[in-house]
């Protein structure tokens, strides 16, 4: 059993993420500085935020709950790689990797939210 969250795979992969977003945003154009620059920065740290709450909460569904929420701060992420792409702020190439990323942890997610789910049906 993991005794820190910073040995989770999934938590390693969003904080790479976020700071690969980080960058990334750093050429936008200075009048998104509050816009899509940021929300996209916030969304995608939340998503290592939530990975790292939901390892600190005791109860199952707490922790699914943190997980679920950090799944839905990477598809608000995902979706603005493709705003991003057609706004013409990155390429394909650049929002094709992001993706690559994202889906990766998506996918993490969603197996640490069946594990979760599996353990809490049978214990019923």
């Amino acid at each position: 059993m993991l005794l820190d969250f910073t040995k989770m795979d999934v938590w390693k992969k969003a904080m790479d993420l976020a700071k690969q977003i980080h960058t990334m945003t750093a050429p936008f154009p200075k009048e998104e500085l509050y816009g899509v620059t940021s929300q996209l920065r916030r969304a995608s740290i939340s998503v290592a935020a939530n990975v790292a709450e939901g390892f600190g909460r005791y109860t199952a569904a707490d922790k699914k709950h943190k997980y679920v929420q950090a799944r839905g701060e990477l598809v608000e992420v995902m979706t603005f790689l493709y705003h991003c792409e057609s706004v013409g702020y990155i390429s394909k190439e650049k929002r094709a990797h992001m993706m690559s990323l994202a889906e990766d942890i998506y996918k993490m997610l969603n197996a640490l939210i069946t594990k979760i789910f599996q353990r809490t049906n049978s214990e019923s």
